[in-house]
């Protein structure tokens, strides 16, 4: 019954793996074009975020951000993502110390990764310990695809994370400038203008609890594991119906 049971949930999320949402819990998230305060200095449309992919594999995680405008001209921007996967999390700061915070229904912030565009790019992961922000590591993978439209993606090992198929995580990814104080000047799941000054909090949290938008991710088994999975719920299904005719 185990079987059949994940079987039907992986199905259904591969059905529904293409469709958008705003505040979502599949890939790909969309948000849109322009939702940044004209307050603030987006640079030339790359703190505007116009989307993210979310894919896994047996061993990785990736995250691949969209940006409405080309980087590679630009050439400064901060590019963050906060998680929680229901381990020890705080709902106040973030690895970086910068007034970003998130609450999910399964706990705070428990893994953070800040990224930056200027002088080549590169990126850190933090995890939270019982008290405070951990030591940042290196994610297995980071790359810039400058354009018109520009792309961020970051490799992380499911490891690193503490998670493993069929887990369900809450995250948010969030543009900012350069100054240790700046906010979120974007945010993937808010479909509004998220702040009107570079300094002023910002909380993730999902519109059901009042909040302002957090997505969702669930960590799917690999097309052959699925495959296996199909089979032997298959194989189950066989045995139960020559169980009855042989009664």
């Amino acid at each position: 019954m185990k079987k059949i049971l994940l079987s039907s949930l992986v199905t259904a999320a591969f059905a529904v793996s293409s469709s958008l949402a705003i505040q979502g819990t599949t890939s790909p998230y969309s948000d849109p074009a322009g939702d940044t305060s004209p307050n603030v200095n987006n640079g030339s449309g790359t703190l505007d975020i116009l989307g993210m992919e979310v894919t896994n594999n047996a061993n990785d995680l990736t995250f691949t951000l969209t940006l409405n405008g080309n980087i590679g001209s630009t050439g400064w921007g901060k590019f963050m993502i906060g998680i929680a996967t229901g381990g020890t999390g705080t709902t106040t700061g973030n690895g970086w110390g910068r007034p970003i915070n998130l609450n999910s229904p399964i706990g705070g912030m428990d893994y953070w990764i800040g990224s930056w565009v200027d002088g080549g790019g590169g990126s850190e992961l933090y995890s939270y310990g019982v008290t405070s922000w951990n030591a940042p590591s290196t994610p297995a993978g980071f790359s810039l695809a400058a354009g018109t439209s520009s792309t961020i993606s970051y490799t992380l090992s499911l490891s690193s994370l503490g998670l493993a198929p069929s887990d369900v995580f809450y995250f948010d990814a969030y543009s900012s400038g350069g100054g240790n104080t700046d906010s979120a000047i974007d945010a993937l799941a808010n479909p509004n203008v998220s702040i009107n000054d570079w300094a002023v909090p910002y909380t993730s949290s999902t519109t059901g609890d009042g909040g302002v938008g957090l997505n969702s991710y669930q960590v799917v088994p690999e097309p052959t594991t699925y495959a296996l999975l199909t089979l032997g719920a298959l194989g189950v299904a066989g045995y139960a119906a020559r169980r009855r005719a042989r009664k």
